[in-house]
């Protein structure tokens, strides 16, 4: 018998720190299969690759920003949309006066983040 495959999920952070946290969390939080990427430009091509039903994307990243990369799966016909776009940040309001989903993100998950906020963000 089949058993179902992992929800895949893929993280875009040139942080360190913030990649390990988050691999620790979802370790604690279920059996996932996640990706990593240190840059916009390689998150880009691992969206490609991957599909991932779930992204976290930094603001901040080198090579090309986390809007940049939430544009790209705007409009990139050769990226199929996750079922859930976090962006991570540190800033307080990274889109001012604007609603988020607007631009193709469904959640946002300020940094320093807490487990549970991090659950909240991806599965609520």
């Amino acid at each position: 018998m089949n058993e179902p495959a992992k929800t895949r999920i893929l993280v875009i952070d040139d942080e360190e720190s913030i990649r390990y946290a988050v691999d620790a969390g979802l370790e604690f939080l279920g059996d996932f299969d996640v990706h990593f990427a240190k840059d916009g430009i390689a998150g880009i091509e691992e969206l490609k690759k991957l599909s991932p039903d779930l992204l976290l994307v930094d603001l901040v990243l080198p090579r090309a920003s986390g809007m940049e990369v939430i544009d790209a799966i705007r409009n990139d016909p050769g990226i199929n949309r996750p079922s859930r776009v976090v962006l991570m940040t540190g800033h307080s309001d990274p889109i001012p006066g604007r609603h988020y989903n607007d631009f193709g993100i469904d959640r946002i998950l300020s940094k320093p983040f807490k487990l549970e906020q991090l659950k909240n963000a991806l599965f609520d």
